[in-house]
């Protein structure tokens, strides 16, 4: 090839380069590389948060956005082109699933750990137990103790009127609502004719200084159904025992394998799992544990 017919075509290769459109974060990632946007309920913000940092600590390529939502507004959210994957307690409904319908979408629900309602009294509270039916009272009739909701449009709302009430949400009547977590804490701390229910993944990891700080002021109840009374914990959510039990599923709506895929994988797998055992709450899956002995 003459010079100059080589200098003309090094010239139009490198144009072309430089006019190729680079390789976009958001759409063409991998399970461990590329940008995501993620919708969870935010009373799972805590141990999220943990798995967020865990992943993106190992793979130094992958940025995972989580937006926190309460679940009736996380509901709406979920019918969004942008959104591929959502950590809610609630499954799709019907409008949820017309819609995926549309975009040729049928989600994936991965479980991933089991919660709690937990029902909590100031420290000078005198009885510690609560059985459901008072519980229903509580909330349907306005008997004592008078029951607190911490947020509106939460989780917590929902899954008691689907498990106190068969999802007739017209008995929730008498209940009454706090703007958030510490006004619920600081309310029942000052009235101990209350009880407040919130979900136990906001308080449940003793090592997370904000949780500590909660548990401090406030009484764990033992909540009751038709045999003793048992506190919510992790041995508890995971035997069955703790009658006021929830599951957070991670919806997944790829429709291919990509940075969604790579993030719910890692949360529903062993480390994940490990992350989830040691914030207090119950994985789905436990964890083994290996240990050697050695004879001397």
């Amino acid at each position: 090839m003459k010079p100059v017919g080589m200098i003309a075509w090094f010239g139009t290769v490198l144009l072309a380069a430089c006019t190729t459109n680079p390789p976009d974060p958001r759409s063409d990632d991998t399970p461990t590389k590329g940008d995501i946007l993620v919708l969870a309920d935010e009373d799972f913000r805590i141990i999220l948060e943990s798995e967020k940092f865990a992943f993106e600590s190992i793979y130094e390529n992958a940025k995972v956005r989580i937006t926190y939502l309460p679940e009736a507004e996380l509901l709406k959210r979920m019918m969004d082109d942008s959104v591929r994957v959502v950590f809610t307690t609630c499954l799709p409904g019907a409008e949820q699933e017309a819609y995926f319908r549309t975009r040729n979408l049928s989600p994936d629900v991965v479980p991933v750990l089991t919660d709690g309602i937990a029902l909590v009294q100031g420290l000078k509270a005198a009885d510690g137990a609560i059985t459901l039916d008072q519980l229903r009272a509580s909330i349907s009739e306005g008997a004592q103790p008078r029951a607190l909701f911490d947020g509106t449009g939460t989780g917590v709302v929902r899954s008691l009127v689907d498990s106190l009430f068969a999802g007739d949400a017209s008995q929730v009547r008498t209940a009454s609502t706090m703007a958030n977590t510490d006004s619920l804490v600081r309310r029942i701390a000052i009235d101990d004719r209350s009880v407040g229910l919130l979900s136990f993944a906001r308080i449940s990891d003793l090592d997370n200084p904000a949780c500590r700080a909660l548990r401090e002021g406030l009484t764990l109840c033992a909540v009751s159904d038709t045999g003793a009374a048992v506190l919510p914990n992790q041995s508890t959510l995971a035997d069955g025992s703790y009658p006021l039990r929830r599951t957070l599923y991670a919806l997944l709506v790829e429709g291919r394998t990509g940075l969604g895929t790579g993030f719910v994988s890692f949360v529903a797998g062993y480390k994940g799992q490990r992350i989830i055992l040691k914030s207090g709450l119950a994985p789905i899956r436990v964890p083994a544990r290996n240990v050697e002995i050695i004879n001397r």
